[in-house]
This record gives structure tokens, C-alpha cells and sequence, in this order.
């Protein structure tokens, strides 16, 4: 295991805290397609694309940061196909009902997937 400065360590927690506040964010978006109540869904999932940026630019940092932890980088180099999941996918602008089985049974599930391969990678950093 790497030793890290303060700076990356805290960079490290920010990182998995901001997957950790995406998955809540789809938890609400998904919910809000049934449930009329939580008026903010679409603006959610614009703060969840817009957070994606975050994390493709933040990966790119962690991939000098921990350019030593091959096992790491391979997970975080896997992001590149949820970000093609939603550039693939024209269908979510042709109906509502497109857009929310897109999010729900695509975007949401790989990101899910790939967050828990990558915080499962993490952790022994963040949890010291």
C-alpha cells in the first residue's frame, strides 16, 4: 500500500464520499419516477451527470496518485464505459418512459457496479 500525503489522502475521501452521495442521488431520481412527491428527480440527475465529470476528471488524478496500484487503475479505468452507456443511448429522448427505464435498469445499475468494484479497491486507504 502506498503512503500518501494529507493532500491525496483527502482526495481519496472526497472521492469515495462523492460515489457514495451519486448513489443516493439515483436512489432519489429512481424513486421520483414513481413516487410524484419528490419534485426534484430531473434536476438530480443533472447534478449526477454533471458529477460525472468530477469523477472522469478525478480518475485521472488518481491515476497518478496511485499509478503504483495496478488493480486500482484497472477499476477506475472501467468508468469509461458507464459514461458510453449514456452516450450510446439516444432512445431516452424519444419518451419518458424510455428516459426511466434507461436510468433505472441501465446508467443506474453499471454505475452501482462499478462503484462498488472501485470503493471495494479504495477502501484499505480510506478506512486507515
Amino acid at each position: 500500500m502506498l503512503v500518501l500525503t494529507t493532500e491525496q489522502n483527502e482526495l481519496l475521501h472526497f472521492y469515495y464520499n462523492l460515489l457514495n452521495t451519486i448513489e443516493e442521488g439515483f436512489d432519489y431520481v429512481i424513486e421520483s419516477f414513481s413516487n410524484y412527491e419528490l419534485t426534484e428527480g430531473d434536476t438530480v440527475l443533472k447534478d449526477i451527470l454533471s458529477a460525472f465529470y468530477h469523477v472522469d476528471s478525478s480518475n485521472k488524478t488518481l491515476q497518478i496518485v496511485l499509478k503504483e496500484e495496478q488493480a486500482i487503475l484497472d477499476e477506475l479505468t472501467k468508468f469509461d464505459s458507464v459514461i458510453i452507456s449514456i452516450d450510446a443511448e439516444s432512445s431516452i429522448f424519444t419518451s419518458l418512459e424510455n428516459h426511466h427505464d434507461f436510468v433505472k435498469n441501465q446508467l443506474a445499475p453499471a454505475f452501482l457496479a462499478w462503484k462498488e468494484l472501485v470503493q471495494g479497491k479504495l477502501q484499505p486507504y480510506v478506512t486507515q
